[in-house]
């Protein structure tokens, strides 16, 4: 198969035969920023399908910057996701591999079970009581103008699901002024928090 990526010279049948060679010799791989790079929503899909139930594989390089600086900047999240365990940190499942070339995205901290989940999806958004600022947000957005972290927040939600600590890290904000952000959507009915990983699970979809 000759599939060839968007973004890179790399075909499907090149990732293969990287992704066999290193599994044949180690628990988990470890793909290049080069590799990471080359990929397209569609081949990485195929891949996760093809090794998603059976292979490992380590956070590219931008996402375990990212994880660096969650440790530094919430330590009790961190643990939550890493710290409960013998195993080297950073090692996920292929199945993560489709989110995780998008750098808005990356890992997505959606299971933590210590601590309040932030994990938002499109779905969360009450569409009625959001519109309104849904749209002003966006207008703002095209004209170039600033926007509040709230407007900023669900903008990026009805983008792409995200959670607080990327959308903090992405943008740059302050964690505790990124979470207040949700209080406000939440006392104005725009935004539905589920803070639970049983009743998040319905939303989650890589």
């Amino acid at each position: 198969m000759k599939t060839k990526s968007k973004r890179g010279e790399l075909t499907l049948n090149n990732l293969i035969e990287i992704i066999d060679n290193q599994s044949t010799e180690n628990h988990f791989i470890e793909l290049s920023d080069e590799v990471f790079l080359s990929l397209d929503y569609e081949i990485a899909k195929t891949l996760a399908n093809r090794y998603g139930s059976t292979l490992l594989m380590k956070l590219p390089s931008r996402e375990i910057k990212f994880f660096e600086w969650l440790y530094e900047n919430d330590r009790e999240i961190w643990n939550d996701l890493w710290g409960n365990t013998e195993e080297e940190p950073y090692i996920v499942g292929m199945s993560f591999l489709p989110v995780l070339i998008n750098k808005m995205r990356g890992y997505p901290i959606c299971d933590l079970l210590d601590n309040d989940n932030y994990y938002f999806t499109s779905a969360h958004i009450v569409d009625k009581e959001s519109e309104i600022l849904l749209e002003s947000a966006r207008t703002r957005f095209m004209n170039n103008e600033d926007l509040t972290t709230a407007q900023l927040l669900i903008l990026q939600i009805s983008v792409s699901p995200t959670d607080i600590w990327h959308f903090a890290y992405n943008f740059n904000i302050d964690l505790e002024e990124a979470k207040k952000a949700v209080e406000d959507l939440v006392q104005d009915n725009a935004l539905v928090h589920l803070k639970e990983v049983e009743y998040l699970a319905p939303f989650i979809d890589f």
